[in-house]
Protein backbone atom coordinates (compact mmCIF):
# COMPACT_ATOMS: atom_id res chain seq x y z
CA UNK A 1 0.00 0.00 0.00
CA UNK A 2 3.06 2.21 0.18
CA UNK A 3 2.97 2.37 -3.51
CA UNK A 4 -0.11 3.88 -3.52
CA UNK A 5 0.94 6.18 -0.94
CA UNK A 6 3.64 7.40 -3.15
CA UNK A 7 1.33 7.85 -6.66
CA UNK A 8 -1.45 10.10 -3.84
CA UNK A 9 1.63 11.72 -2.57
CA UNK A 10 2.90 12.87 -6.14
CA UNK A 11 -0.59 13.67 -7.38
CA UNK A 12 -1.64 16.00 -3.96
CA UNK A 13 1.72 17.69 -4.30
CA UNK A 14 4.03 19.60 -6.69
CA UNK A 15 7.46 17.89 -5.02
CA UNK A 16 9.39 16.89 -8.30
CA UNK A 17 11.61 13.52 -8.11
CA UNK A 18 15.16 14.16 -8.72
CA UNK A 19 18.63 11.98 -9.95
CA UNK A 20 20.03 13.39 -7.19
CA UNK A 21 18.14 12.42 -4.58
CA UNK A 22 18.91 8.79 -3.19
CA UNK A 23 16.69 7.01 -0.97
CA UNK A 24 17.54 3.47 -1.62
CA UNK A 25 19.43 2.39 2.22
CA UNK A 26 21.06 -1.13 0.18
CA UNK A 27 22.39 1.66 -2.32
CA UNK A 28 23.60 4.29 -0.02
CA UNK A 29 25.22 1.21 1.58
CA UNK A 30 27.13 -0.55 -1.15
CA UNK A 31 27.11 2.04 -3.97
CA UNK A 32 25.44 -0.95 -6.01
CA UNK A 33 21.39 -0.50 -7.12
CA UNK A 34 18.85 -2.87 -5.83
CA UNK A 35 15.65 -3.84 -7.65
CA UNK A 36 13.46 -1.43 -6.54
CA UNK A 37 15.86 1.61 -6.68
CA UNK A 38 13.76 4.81 -8.21
CA UNK A 39 10.68 3.22 -7.75
CA UNK A 40 9.80 6.09 -5.15
CA UNK A 41 10.48 8.55 -7.52
CA UNK A 42 8.54 6.34 -10.10
CA UNK A 43 5.46 6.33 -8.63
CA UNK A 44 5.62 10.52 -7.29
CA UNK A 45 5.95 11.07 -11.20
CA UNK A 46 3.16 8.56 -12.05
CA UNK A 47 0.83 10.46 -9.66
CA UNK A 48 1.83 13.69 -11.15
CA UNK A 49 0.59 11.82 -14.79
CA UNK A 50 4.57 11.63 -15.99
CA UNK A 51 4.70 8.10 -17.60
CA UNK A 52 7.53 8.67 -19.17
CA UNK A 53 9.71 9.96 -16.18
CA UNK A 54 8.48 7.34 -13.88
CA UNK A 55 9.19 4.73 -16.92
CA UNK A 56 12.58 6.20 -16.85
CA UNK A 57 13.00 6.53 -13.36
CA UNK A 58 12.16 2.65 -12.79
CA UNK A 59 10.26 0.92 -15.56
CA UNK A 60 9.03 -1.36 -12.87
CA UNK A 61 6.30 1.77 -11.60
CA UNK A 62 3.36 1.97 -13.44
CA UNK A 63 3.62 -2.02 -12.79
CA UNK A 64 3.82 -1.75 -9.49
CA UNK A 65 1.03 1.49 -8.83
CA UNK A 66 -1.35 -1.31 -11.06
CA UNK A 67 -0.19 -4.33 -8.76
CA UNK A 68 -0.60 -2.55 -4.86
CA UNK A 69 -4.05 -1.50 -6.58
CA UNK A 70 -4.77 -5.23 -7.59
CA UNK A 71 -3.09 -6.67 -4.36
CA UNK A 72 -5.19 -4.01 -1.79
CA UNK A 73 -8.89 -5.25 -3.94
CA UNK A 74 -7.89 -9.23 -3.51
CA UNK A 75 -6.90 -8.54 0.53
CA UNK A 76 -10.28 -6.29 0.96
CA UNK A 77 -12.36 -9.26 -1.06
CA UNK A 78 -10.54 -12.15 1.17
CA UNK A 79 -11.19 -10.68 4.34
CA UNK A 80 -14.91 -9.74 3.61
CA UNK A 81 -15.31 -13.19 2.58
CA UNK A 82 -13.40 -14.08 5.72
CA UNK A 83 -11.00 -16.52 3.61
CA UNK A 84 -7.06 -16.42 3.45
CA UNK A 85 -5.87 -14.99 0.59
CA UNK A 86 -3.82 -17.44 -1.60
CA UNK A 87 -1.33 -16.27 -4.26
CA UNK A 88 -0.98 -18.71 -7.10
CA UNK A 89 2.28 -20.25 -7.97
CA UNK A 90 2.64 -18.58 -11.80
CA UNK A 91 1.96 -15.38 -9.98
CA UNK A 92 5.03 -15.69 -7.64
CA UNK A 93 7.30 -16.73 -10.49
CA UNK A 94 6.14 -13.76 -12.33
CA UNK A 95 7.07 -11.53 -9.64
CA UNK A 96 10.27 -13.45 -9.22
CA UNK A 97 11.05 -12.68 -13.06
CA UNK A 98 10.22 -9.00 -12.78
CA UNK A 99 12.24 -8.59 -9.92
CA UNK A 100 15.25 -9.80 -11.73
CA UNK A 101 15.17 -7.98 -14.86
CA UNK A 102 14.18 -5.31 -12.92
CA UNK A 103 17.48 -5.93 -11.13
CA UNK A 104 19.67 -6.54 -13.68
CA UNK A 105 18.04 -3.21 -15.53
CA UNK A 106 19.22 -1.41 -12.61
CA UNK A 107 22.44 -2.61 -12.41
CA UNK A 108 22.83 -1.26 -16.35
CA UNK A 109 22.30 2.27 -15.17
CA UNK A 110 25.14 2.65 -13.23
CA UNK A 111 26.32 1.97 -9.62
CA UNK A 112 27.67 5.54 -8.41
CA UNK A 113 24.97 7.30 -5.75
Amino acid sequence: MGALGAVALGATTDVRPSDDLVLCPFRLATGVPCPFCGLTHSLVALGQGEIDESVRFSPIGPLVAVLAALAGWAVIGATRRGRRLRWPRPLLAFGTMVLALSWAFQLTQGATP
